[in-house]
């Protein structure tokens, strides 16, 4: 018995300290997603200005194929789905979606946005980082739901958490029931007999 405990609790150590970190994490993001305005408060990136006055504007329009020149230095390797015109941000824009997200140029002062399913970032029109936004709602919801911040290795990793998990489960039943399964043996059969 003094040895089975002894691995009984190495294995629940062990699978505790694998597991600690998606649990720490999918506390955090369970807690977000139950309460985001607890949380927010202390996230970066939440929002940005968008001003219209911030950027002068342009003599003439940029043109699509200027706007395309922009728009080709963001994921070259993802295909080029769609290019379209759009408003976006009170703005007359060209929109250019590619499978990693979207390219947005504004016609009238040249000033476009990067935006992905994990965050949009604004830039001047030379090309000079200006503002970020993390969709925080998005990275929480699928961390939680599988693990990392994609679909492919992360349900493996979180498979790999719930089998840590349960065996972490099961080896701490184990460890509180085996000190008092002789004392259960013996009232069990005081009641018996």
């Amino acid at each position: 018995m003094p040895l089975v405990l002894k691995y009984v609790r190495l294995l629940h150590s062990w699978f505790g300290v694998i597991a600690l970190p998606w649990v720490i994490f999918f506390g955090l993001t369970g807690f977000y997603l139950n309460h985001p305005d607890a949380v927010r408060t202390i996230l970066p990136f939440q929002t940005y200005e968008d001003d219209a006055d911030v950027f002068p504007s342009l003599a003439q329009p940029i043109s699509a194929e200027a706007a395309a020149d922009v728009a080709i230095n963001y994921w070259p390797k993802s295909k080029m789905l769609s290019i379209k015109n759009i408003e976006y941000h009170g703005f007359e824009a060209f929109e250019f979606e590619r499978e990693a997200g979207y390219i947005i140029v504004v016609k009238s002062t040249g000033h476009y946005y990067v935006k992905s399913r994990i965050q949009n970032k604004m830039y001047s029109p030379n090309g000079e980082l200006l503002e970020r936004k993390i969709y925080w709602n998005y990275v929480f919801g699928v961390f939680h739901r599988t693990g990392w911040l994609g679909w492919s290795i992360g349900t493996i990793l979180a498979d790999i958490t719930a089998f840590s998990l349960m065996i972490f489960g099961f080896s701490g039943l184990v460890l509180w029931y085996l000190p008092k399964h002789r004392r259960f043996k013996r009232t069990l059969a005081r009641m018996v007999s």
